[in-house]
């Protein structure tokens, strides 16, 4: 008489069930951060802006104006903000970006001419042109080589 172990049991198991759900969890997590994995071109993020609408995008491209920063002052807390409006362009187009720096410092700053790359929330805005929301500057290079985007 041969043995044959009842396979229900091994699927019933509490520790399975636990890896499992671990690993949906993950794949889950993955998924959501899937778009700022990779540089994406600005002119993908303007062709199909319903595919990337409030996504995290990573984006890599020239500071093309010279940036301006506007302060908000909180009417709650009297709480100060700062944001810096530029574009960013790259050989496929340009797209005007919205990046919170400190009020107090330059250390954030963006320049004209800065190489930045970053990761920042896909907007579509009412022109249907899109604005990025900075989430992340990952690398800035100040006033790069005559090679970049004009």
């Amino acid at each position: 008489m041969a043995f044959h172990p009842d396979i229900t049991q091994s699927w019933n198991s509490p520790a399975l069930i636990r890896r499992l759900s671990l690993t949906v969890l993950f794949i889950g997590l993955f998924a959501t951060f899937s778009w700022a994995g990779n540089v994406l071109k600005i002119g993908s993020l303007l062709t199909n802006p319903a595919l990337y609408q409030s996504k995290t995008v990573r984006v890599t491209g020239v500071v093309s104006d010279d940036p301006e920063v506007k302060r908000f002052k909180g009417w709650m807390n009297n709480a100060k903000k700062c944001v810096q409006f530029f574009t960013v362009k790259d050989e496929t187009g340009s797209i005007r970006v919205a990046y919170e720096v400190s009020c107090s410092g330059a250390m954030d700053v963006l320049r004209k001419r800065d190489r930045v790359t970053m990761d920042a929330r896909f907007e579509r805005t009412a022109e249907g042109a899109g604005l990025l929301n900075v989430v992340e500057v990952l690398a800035k290079v100040a006033n790069p080589s005559a090679d970049s985007y004009h």
